[in-house]
């Protein structure tokens, strides 16, 4: 039961989703010493809230589409916990708000849980949208972030210095927008004979696996095209420059030309693990290139 209930709640996305907020805090803001609206137990109290409701979320998500199936789970009780853990995380995000004095950001912890409600119990069916859905989650932590802790009192050499911190944010959110909609046609590639069974609408059903997959290579490919133009822009910087390319555009190459062989399940399944590596790559690029701004230009 815990195990299948860990599964519900997606609780590695809720992990990684905490992470990173606090590696972009570290790194691009506390490292700098930047005077921001958010405290350290602030952003605690924000990474709670935003855990409770997404686990709530997901939750929603597993009884909507289980509730005429036999699963190993009761669904009442769980859908009792999951009301229960949207109120408890829109009544810390609420008091977070008041504590930060921006009483309407507590509008969001009330808004968004019910959005994504309405749109779960009218869309019970797996779509491409919610591909896109479920992608933007992790660039949502970053967005949220810059939202809730917007620096304050910064110098013009502080401001200039701020401004390539978020650029390098916004490719980052973008980046990782594209590579999590590749990575979900792919698990959908990975489970289309499930989800045909189950009538479920994802692209490899719609469209046929090698369509999906072309898809998917298209994305990846704009993805990394991204990323060296990023680099580009930063080409005066060698160590910049130098930090992209290896940590970004190089694997994300490897991970399109092994793309372009796949064919059957077990490489679609050895693709994602290779995404994971990517992952880690991006998220050392962070510290790197942070470290290297704070004591080498600035």
């Amino acid at each position: 039961m815990n195990n299948s209930f860990l599964n519900i709640i997606q609780w590695k996305k809720i992990v990684y989703f905490v992470f990173i907020l606090f590696l972009f805090k570290f790194c691009f803001l506390y490292g700098y010493g930047f005077k921001t609206t958010l405290s350290f137990f602030d952003l605690g109290l924000l990474s709670i809230a935003s855990t409770l409701l997404l686990a709530s979320c997901y939750i929603t998500s597993f009884v909507a589409r289980n509730q005429h199936k036999k699963t190993r789970v009761n669904l009442k009780n769980i859908k009792k916990l999951s009301f229960l853990l949207t109120f408890i995380g829109g009544f810390v995000g609420v008091l977070l708000s008041f504590k930060i004095e921006r009483p309407l950001y507590g509008v969001l912890f009330i808004i968004c849980p019910t959005i994504v409600w309405l749109y779960v119990n009218n869309n019970i069916k797996k779509t491409f949208f919610s591909n896109i859905v479920t992608a933007f989650l992790k660039p949502f932590a970053l967005l949220t972030l810059l939202w809730f802790d917007f620096p304050v009192g910064l110098t013009q050499e502080q401001w200039t210095l701020f401004f390539n911190l978020q650029l390098i944010t916004i490719a980052y959110i973008i980046i990782s927008f594209f590579s999590n909609i590749a990575i979900e046609i792919i698990f959908d590639l990975i489970n289309v004979n499930e989800d045909n069974q189950n009538k479920q609408n994802t692209l490899p059903i719609l469209l046929g696996r090698k369509r999906a997959r072309d898809i998917a290579l298209i994305l990846s490919i704009i993805g990394c095209f991204f990323i060296f133009s990023i680099a580009l822009a930063f080409s005066d910087n060698t160590f910049v420059f130098a930090t992209l390319m290896f940590l970004g555009v190089l694997p994300d190459l490897y991970f399109i030309y092994y793309l372009m062989k796949a064919s059957e399940v077990k490489d679609y399944q050895q693709l994602i693990k290779i995404s994971y590596f990517n992952f880690f790559l991006a998220l050392l690029s962070i510290p790197l290139i942070a470290y290297h701004f704070k004591h080498v230009i600035y």
